[in-house]
């Protein structure tokens, strides 16, 4: 590692202060991390694993200023050709070592892996071939036959199927997925079911699956998978709580411009220069205010920036 390369620390640190910028208009702390991943990041897929530093600029990619937002896409493109160069060349390497040298005799069966067959001949067992550790992995842990229960196994298949989409791309091996599953069944067994096989059971299985593989949504599947959401909070959020941050903003901007149609004819707006505009950082604003609480709560201000159009509210 070079002296200008981020530690796994500063990695942290940095994936912590984009997840906290990801709603915001701050446009200019966000590019100076971006500078900074890029000087000092040299990309490998265990360190982008573990920092999560990947999934938090890839949620940058649907930012509202095209700069952060094509800034983003470049990260992550440069970062995912050097990781799949890496991968290549893994493979190469490891096929290469495999190989079977030309001149090499086939080493002979052991004692324990001969029979003799009734010509008085030995012949190999066909034990004696051994299994590989994937093929082991594969039979001694995915197992969708473990729950005795033909719906819930048939249930922990299709969640299986939905969190696997992409697995090489996140560099997540079977058991890990598996494991997510299983959570996550029993979860939606726990709270939906009460501990049977009903329909609202049946029912939470097939929606979430859905929400799970939407592929306009990959960073749902990549939270659920790496437990940055609990299986049983994860079964107890509404589909607006389950959708991407691209589309709850905007739902956001949709209920805010709903608001803002909705004043009425009491509503008089006023010019100030008492507020900045988050997007163009001028001061031309109109602004009202309107109870949309309870009467105990203040009201709520909605500002307009005369020169952008950009529309914000607070209370």
């Amino acid at each position: 590692m070079s002296s200008k390369d981020l530690s796994l620390d500063e990695l942290k640190d940095l994936q912590k202060q984009l997840s906290k910028l990801a709603t915001s208009s701050d446009s200019e702390a966000i590019l100076s991390i971006f500078s900074k991943l890029k000087t000092g990041l040299s990309p490998t897929e265990d360190v982008i694993r573990q920092s999560k530093i990947g999934v938090a600029v890839g949620k940058m990619r649907s930012h509202s200023d095209k700069k952060v937002a094509d800034q983003a896409k470049s990260l992550v493109k440069d970062w995912k050709a050097t990781v799949d160069k890496q991968r290549a060349a893994q493979q190469s390497s490891a096929t290469s070592s495999k190989a079977p040298s030309s001149t090499a005799s086939p080493a002979p069966p052991s004692k324990a892996e001969t029979s003799t067959n009734g010509n008085g001949t030995a012949s190999a067992s066909p034990s004696s071939t051994p299994a590989t550790a994937a093929d082991a992995a594969s039979n001694t842990k995915i197992d969708f036959e473990i729950l005795n229960d033909k719906v819930r196994n048939a249930c922990l298949k299709l969640l299986y199927q939905s969190l696997e989409i992409n697995k090489e791309q996140h560099g997540w091996n079977d058991s890990k997925v598996f494991d997510a599953a299983v959570a996550v069944e029993a979860a939606i067994l726990a709270n939906q079911g009460k501990g049977s096989v009903t329909t609202d059971y049946r029912n939470k299985v097939r929606s979430l699956s859905l929400n799970i593989k939407d592929k306009n949504n990959p960073d749902l599947r990549v939270r659920v998978v790496e437990r940055d959401i609990p299986a049983d909070k994860l079964v107890t959020m509404t589909n607006e709580q389950l959708a991407s941050d691209k589309r709850k903003r905007e739902i956001e901007e949709l209920q805010m411009q709903n608001l803002f149609k909705a004043k009425g004819a009491a509503a008089q707006e006023a010019e100030t220069d008492a507020f900045q505009c988050g997007r163009c950082k001028q001061r031309k604003t109109r602004y009202y205010q309107m109870q949309t609480r309870s009467a105990d709560e203040p009201m709520t201000t909605f500002v307009t920036c005369t020169n952008c159009n950009h529309k914000w509210k607070f209370c």
